[in-house]
């Protein structure tokens, strides 16, 4: 197994390359792309765009070569820190062949963003030993109406920061949003919340290994390629996309998961909160199908993936599962040479 491969940690005045990897984010919702640049600056950094952040080629942000060269050069460039997605989509792996693995392992940073950016952590760890971090991106969390959620940012810093200690616990968040980016952007207002569900643990118990968070549609696209993980004993944090994929989706993305190899031998398999208009009871029912015959905990209605306020999970980093618990237990970044500050 490759070493673990930590970046060095965000501080006040850090430069972050914003990358569109995938959908034209940027070129659909401009406003809130605007949005979300403005408050990351807010928030101490410095940002550049990419060449194709802002751009459109049909259902992406730019040819295939044209966004794997920013995301090579973000990484080779010595004056960006970190880089941050500002959205998901669909097309990620197409970068896949044009990555240049041995300028990235060489040049370690604080990588984030979620959904679609599965292909891309994954395949990142798979051949560098880099940690990754699932969380926050530019326009969905970022370039939050009025301001981003406090519980994002605050888990962001404490995990993108924290260099001689584990982070610790995931925060129990007691509220979710329970409403979509487009009424509550119509009305130029922030999205409404509600009461948060309590976690559940299906099959509770205590286990420990690298955590591996994943929204699942976008695993599957690793299956079979050069880039397939190895998920053998890692904590998996089920993530699913939005209110059109469904409990039948799930049980079928699993499965050819489970078929692939990947899934067939987890330390834990916990499921991050289902977005707007699911409820929980029937993921439940294919959770305890599909892991039937296995002995590891199993937890549902976990903070992050789709949901917000959004943790930030950082892939390859040790974690435990304490029936409800999850707790974060080494640090994900490192102190950079030279620098004794903190955000």
């Amino acid at each position: 197994m490759t070493a673990l491969l930590r970046p060095a940690a965000l501080a006040p005045g850090d430069t972050l390359a914003v990358v569109t990897l995938s959908a034209p984010g940027p070129a659909d919702y401009p406003d809130a792309y605007a949005r979300g640049v403005a408050r990351l600056n807010a928030a101490g950094f410095r940002t550049v765009a990419t060449p194709t952040t802002t751009g459109r080629t049909g259902w992406t942000s730019g040819t295939p070569r044209r966004r794997a060269k920013d995301l090579n050069d973000a990484f080779a460039d010595p004056a960006i820190d970190g880089i941050v997605t500002t959205i998901g989509g669909n097309h990620s792996a197409q970068l896949l062949p044009y990555l240049d693995w041995e300028t990235i392992a060489a040049n370690p940073k604080v990588f984030c963003g979620y959904s679609d950016t599965t292909v891309l952590h994954h395949a990142i760890h798979r051949m560098t030993g880099m940690v990754t971090f699932y969380g926050p991106a530019v326009i969905p969390q970022w370039g939050e109406h009025g301001r981003p959620f406090p519980y994002t940012i605050s888990h962001f810093r404490t995990v993108t920061t924290t260099t001689t200690t584990g982070p610790g616990p995931i925060p129990v968040s007691g509220y979710l949003v329970h409403e979509g980016h487009r009424t509550a952007q119509a009305a130029h207002r922030a999205r409404s919340t509600r009461p948060a569900p309590p976690r559940t643990a299906l099959r509770p118990g205590r286990a420990h290994g690298p955590l591996a968070p994943f929204c699942l549609p976008s695993m599957r696209l690793l299956a079979g390629t050069a880039w397939q993980p190895d998920l053998t004993g890692r904590i998996l944090l089920l993530d699913i996309s939005d209110h059109a994929y469904g409990p039948a989706d799930f049980d079928a993305d699993l499965t050819h998961l489970r078929q692939a190899g990947l899934t067939h031998d987890p330390a834990a398999v916990v499921m991050l909160r289902t977005p707007t208009g699911q409820e929980t009871v029937a993921y439940a029912d294919v959770l305890r199908a599909q892991s039937r015959g296995g002995s590891y905990p199993v937890l549902i209605d976990v903070e992050g993936g789709h949901v917000d306020p959004m943790p930030t999970y950082p892939l390859g980093v040790a974690a435990t599962v304490d029936t409800t618990a999850l707790t974060i237990t080494e640090p994900a970044v490192t102190l950079r040479r030279n620098r004794t500050d903190g955000i």
